[in-house]
């Protein structure tokens, strides 16, 4: 529940920044972007009234030649659209406050029982399932498009060819279908947002440190061998995530003294900033990433209705716009070289840190194992920088689209969106955090080494010279 009230009110910070409410009520819009952030979609349809101001736009024209023939209501046009895009902030905002508020009591306690994690976790996932369905039904309402998308619907396809039959054009069109409907999908939502907050707990008790578990999960082969590169990975997204916050503060200060920009670029941040970082770095990893406004032409095939669309469709050619993220150059650099070399530092990083966190080897340890340890380190860094490249675009991009029909027929419309092939980012993902963390934990063993100072054993907190350690003792999940 805690977690839902901090997304809520960054939510409301956003949109209030962006003046969201010319377009339509802050209090369904926040609980909308509150379903998004876990993954539910959004579908738009046109209103009654806007249905009723088409049938008088266009009723002295083709309206009125079919409600002679009998339509009654005279011509049928409508518009539909979905949207798909997550607010990766409120994600993350949302994660860190559920990972808080579950770990951080866990602490306190010398060792919990299993039943007791199990009852917490149960109780996470139960209110999950109450509070997110009820949100999800708070976030429907009436909204009214800005004139930059209804002039598109002006200039489409639908239009021109119904500017041939006396309709108007586009004027009559855009003022019909300059109001639209919204709704979220409840059970969607919660469905989703169960398997949220249940990735965040398996994580969590896979990555936690400084906390205390029940004995079985904490010495569990798993969590001893991946407790070092998971708790690294996540502590640099969260560093990553949280500078997005930090960039917002400051564009909201200057926003303060007027700049209208400025005030914009911290709404957006407020709601998107990890989602151009996942950008950023995906790139790094040979993500294409393709940013654009592509104009939907009618549907093919006979009858009237298939002509008047065959015959704009040539009004429409050559309108789309599309933007190649990856080959933006900035100061004469591409962007994926430079999201590689801030893929390399960070993996660097990743590694130096892993090694530090990754317990010692006992000798026999040593002996059995098929990889020394530098090299299970890049090998589980890899891994999870592979897994995270196939997920991260998952998450990242995002889609718009609305569409103008007659009859049940599309006319045109438009979309809008941000599109990430992944290509072969995994497998570079894969070799570019082994080899980087590999150097990584090499520069800290050579450090290491040089300071005077050995790797911890297992459950060991000191990080004194190996001559006046303390004696090494069972491994613990408090010291993982």
């Amino acid at each position: 529940m805690t977690a839902v009230t901090a997304m809520t009110v960054v939510a409301w910070a956003a949109l209030a920044v962006l003046g969201a409410g010319a377009i339509a009520p802050v209090s369904r819009l926040v609980p909308m972007m509150v379903s998004m952030a876990v993954g539910g979609g959004v579908t738009v349809e046109s209103s009654p009234s806007a249905a009723s101001a088409d049938s008088d736009a266009l009723g002295g024209g083709f309206g009125g030649l079919l409600g002679g023939l009998g339509g009654g209501g005279g011509l049928s046009l409508g518009l539909a659209g979905e949207a798909a895009v997550t607010p990766l902030t409120l994600t993350f905002l949302g994660t860190a406050v559920l990972a808080i508020g579950f770990f951080r009591p866990l602490r306190r306690r010398q060792r919990p029982a299993p039943a007791l994690l199990w009852a917490r976790c149960g109780g996470a996932l139960v209110t999950t399932a109450v509070v997110l369905p009820i949100l999800a039904g708070m976030a429907q309402g009436t909204a009214r498009l800005p004139e930059s998308v209804t002039e598109r619907f002006g200039k489409g396809a639908s239009s021109g060819a119904l500017s041939r039959f006396g309709g108007g054009g586009g004027g009559g069109l855009t003022k019909g279908l300059s109001s639209i409907v919204f709704e979220t999908d409840a059970a969607a939502t919660a469905i989703l947002g169960l398997l949220w907050v249940g990735a965040v707990l398996a994580l969590g008790c896979l990555a936690a440190r400084r906390t205390t578990l029940p004995r079985p999960l904490a010495l569990s082969r798993l969590r001893l061998k991946w407790n070092a590169v998971t708790s690294t990975v996540t502590g640099i997204a969260v560093v990553l995530c949280c500078s997005t916050f930090v960039i917002a503060l400051l564009a909201g200060t200057a926003a303060l003294t007027g700049r209208d920009q400025a005030a914009k670029a911290a709404g957006l941040l407020l709601l998107l900033g990890p989602n151009l970082i996942g950008v950023l770095l995906t790139t790094g990893l040979g993500t294409s990433w393709e940013a654009g406004v592509h104009r939907l032409q009618a549907e093919g095939g006979g009858g009237m209705l298939g002509m008047l669309g065959g015959a704009a469709q040539g009004d429409t050619a050559g309108t789309d716009k599309s933007v190649d993220v990856g080959g933006w150059s900035g100061a004469g650099v591409p962007l994926w070289l430079i999201a590689m070399a801030l893929m390399l530092i960070l993996l660097t990083i990743a590694g130096y840190v892993a090694c530090a966190r990754t317990p010692a080897r006992t000798p026999r340890e040593d002996s059995e194992a098929l990889l020394d340890r530098h090299s299970e380190i890049a090998l589980r860094m890899g891994i999870a920088v592979g897994v995270s490249a196939l997920l991260l675009p998952l998450l990242t991009q995002g889609s718009v689209r609305i569409g103008i029909s007659i009859m049940g027929n599309e006319m045109g419309g438009m979309t809008a969106g941000l599109d990430g092939t992944m290509g072969l980012s995994a497998l570079t993902g894969f070799v570019l955090a082994a080899l980087a963390s590999y150097a990584g934990s090499r520069l800290h063993s050579r450090r290491a080494r040089r300071s005077g100072l050995a790797p911890h054993r297992p459950g060991g907190t000191s990080r004194g010279p190996a001559g006046t350690r303390p004696t090494p003792r069972v491994p613990s999940d408090s010291a993982s």
